[in-house]
């Protein structure tokens, strides 16, 4: 049997993926009695790094340096894209915000002064990236090193030294590969399992033992991102104390450690703000009026009738469940709201798979007011405070553009601060 509860509340978050995360902590910090509906664990797949915008215009091969002067390209080019709807002084500051705030949780970001960093990934390419953990921070030390050593673990799938050395290895004098066994026999390693290990000072005393014998001729080491769950970068810094090397992560395929710690501090931090969680739940009915909205959230175990002022829509694309394709057309399937898409399903896709000017379906969402809140086909607000955020919002191929952290970003801290403003400050 289900247990029933009520819930009054000044704002839902709908969506537990980087958006909703990031609406959770904006509205917590403002005093705003928050309940976030979703799952959470999607932030398991998630990289860790924060893209605001790694490649414009899409021309192959090329990756942004400086992100600035591609958002002034993308926002005179694509005036419809999230990013035309906000200053850079503001996108910034979307960051600055996130990033402070994780900082308070125990995880740090470096610092990116306006630039992305190419990061070493575990397929041996360079992933453009604006703000990356402070454990992969070095890895911006790789063009200047000249003797890198790359360490791995047998039986740690998605992960091969030898594959990487020879995709780089024209990049410095050696090339360097130390492959440590852990077990005698056969053994798949899970990244959960070892990053686990890594926790423990005699588990940290015995990887440096193996590393020690390539001190003396190794300025650089890159090492899987399975450096610790918690306290990743001090368990670092300590592997760099003991063995005199300078040392970075490399992000792997997902599930990814970076990803689980990023989940990891966001939930620490907005439970100590009392944000009130409903793990799992689905919205499975709603109504609104000018006063606000009642929502009835489902999940195994409780059934849960909310009562709020507000809303942030960020259930994410068709894998989040946010976005829905059927035979015909796109919907958007709690509040069934218009969905900006391609005419007909023949123009959703190209022929060609790895089509220079993408796939239409990728530009498909919501379209929205300046602060994020969705409009009709007559570019007329659907209510005063309902307000999407993330990657459900039209005319942003994030995957291409690398821009999917930083449009969550300030969509959500966008979308808050109008709420606060304009509805709780005013009282309105």
């Amino acid at each position: 049997m289900i247990d029933k509860q009520n819930i009054t509340c000044d704002i839902v978050i709908i969506g537990a993926g980087f958006a909703g995360m990031a609406a959770a902590a904006r509205a917590s910090q403002l005093g705003l009695k928050t309940v976030m509906a979703g799952n959470s664990s999607q932030l398991y797949f998630a990289s860790g790094l924060f893209d605001l915008l790694g490649v414009y215009p899409l021309v192959p091969g090329t990756i942004l340096k400086t992100v600035e002067t591609g958002l002034n390209l993308l926002k005179e080019q694509s005036p419809g894209h999230p990013y035309s709807k906000a200053s850079i002084k503001e996108i910034l500051q979307s960051f600055d915000f996130i990033t402070h705030f994780l900082q308070t949780a125990g995880l740090s970001y470096a610092p990116s002064n306006g630039k992305n960093t190419s990061v070493l990934t575990s397929a041996g390419t360079f992933k453009p990236s604006f703000l990356i953990p402070e454990t992969i921070k070095k890895c911006n030390l790789l063009r200047k090193s000249r003797n890198l050593l790359i360490m791995d673990f047998k039986g740690l799938k998605g992960f091969n030294a030898k594959q990487m050395a020879a995709m780089i290895e024209n990049r410095h004098d050696t090339v360097d590969i130390l492959r440590i066994e852990l077990f005698q026999h056969s053994h798949v390693l899970s990244p959960m399992h070892l990053a686990a290990m890594f926790e423990s000072s005699n588990f940290l005393k015995k990887i440096a033992k193996k590393i020690l014998p390539f001190a003396d001729k190794t300025d650089l080491m890159g090492m899987p991102a399975v450096c610790g769950i918690n306290n990743s970068f001090e368990i670092l810094t300590k592997l760099e104390k003991i063995t005199g090397i300078k040392i970075f992560e490399i992000p792997m395929m997902p599930p990814s450690i970076p990803g689980l710690r990023l989940k990891n501090a966001f939930e620490k931090q907005l439970a100590k703000n009392r944000v009130q969680f409903l793990s799992q739940a689905k919205i499975k009915s709603q109504e609104f009026n000018n006063d606000g909205f009642i929502l009835n959230a489902v999940n195994q175990n409780m059934e849960t009738r909310i009562k709020t002022q507000g809303i942030i829509l960020a259930s994410g694309r068709f894998q989040g469940g946010g976005l829905h394709a059927k035979r015909g057309k796109v919907i958007e399937t709690i509040f069934n709201l218009p969905v900006y898409q391609p005419e007909n399903r023949n123009l959703w896709h190209n022929i060609n798979f790895f089509e220079k000017q993408g796939h239409m379906i990728n530009g498909a969402g919501i379209e929205t007011d300046n602060v994020f809140r969705p409009v009709d086909r007559n570019n007329s607000i659907i209510h005063k405070n309902l307000y999407a955020a993330g990657t459900i919002l039209a005319h942003n191929d994030w995957i291409r553009l690398k821009s999917g952290s930083g449009v969550s970003a300030l969509s959500a801290y966008t979308a808050v601060n109008d709420f606060y403003a304009n509805s709780i400050k005013t009282g309105a």
